[in-house]
């Protein structure tokens, strides 16, 4: 087996690999250090990706549920597609890059795992991006417990509170470390209402609601004023602060702002 440390240093390694916690489905969860990612900083990055189906192929045939939940951004599925994307994805992650070439090495073989009683140590110290593609959802929630009990500090995202398979009891627990992702104000709203903080994606910064929003720091909008590594406001309802705007960026801009205008 390969090593997951080198003189006292984490690497890059599997650290989930079992059934989806949304549909019971293959997945693994990898985290990779040393980000180049000048938005995020050099997090800990935790990639979500189905276990048995590349991620472009599990997007355009809606097998991405698996990890990624009634997410609306993930497009519409269409399976009789030969190549290529869901048709209208509107999510700013590039699955032919980072997603794409993280599945290729983990299917050769490249990675390490992380025992699941390691993980607290895996983690410790280290300022964790909760799915950097994928919902967090899709992991046990133990597993989260371990790889953030330690943690200097974390950034979450779901699209999956209220979901029939979450419940009120697992979306409350993902509620604490998570961000809601919110799509239009009345989803927000609701959110802010249940106790949870939210991130919303806006089309323009004059949407960003005052006294409950601020524009993310770490966009151009935002004025690029520091790093998610650095800011870390996005931890969820476990910190007390306002909730996050940003306004609607990546590949997929066009696509996601029809799902804003729809929603």
């Amino acid at each position: 087996m390969r090593a997951f440390k080198k003189s006292g240093d984490i690497r890059s390694a599997v650290l989930y690999r079992g059934p989806s916690a949304i549909d019971g489905r293959p997945i693994v969860m990898i985290g990779t250090v040393g980000s180049s990612n000048s938005k995020t900083g050099a997090m800990l990055q935790t990639w979500i990706l189905r276990a048995d189906i590349d991620p472009i192929t599990a997007n355009r045939t809606g097998e991405d549920f698996s990890i990624c939940g009634n997410c609306p951004l993930r497009g519409q599925a269409n399976p009789g597609k030969d190549k290529g994307l869901a048709e209208k994805r509107g999510c700013y992650v590039q699955i032919g890059q980072a997603p794409a070439a993280i599945y290729k090495r983990f299917r050769s073989g490249g990675y390490s795992t992380v025992p699941a009683e390691m993980l607290a140590d895996y983690g410790a110290g280290q300022k964790i991006r909760a799915g950097a593609y994928g919902d967090p959802m899709a992991i046990p929630q133990s597993v989260w417990d371990s790889l953030l009990a330690r943690a200097e500090s974390w950034t979450g995202y779901t699209h999956q509170t209220g979901e029939a398979f979450a419940g009120k009891a697992r979306s409350r627990v993902f509620g604490r470390f998570c961000m809601v992702s919110a799509d239009n104000l009345a989803q927000a709203r609701k959110a802010w209402a249940d106790g949870f903080r939210t991130f919303r994606i806006v089309s323009n910064v004059s949407e960003v609601k005052k006294g409950r929003e601020i524009i993310c720091p770490a966009t151009d909008e935002g004025g690029r004023k520091t790093t998610c590594e650095n800011c870390t406001l996005c931890a969820g309802a476990a910190i007390a602060a306002k909730s996050i705007a940003a306004v609607v960026h990546g590949a997929g801009r066009k696509h996601a702002a029809a799902v804003l205008g729809a929603a």
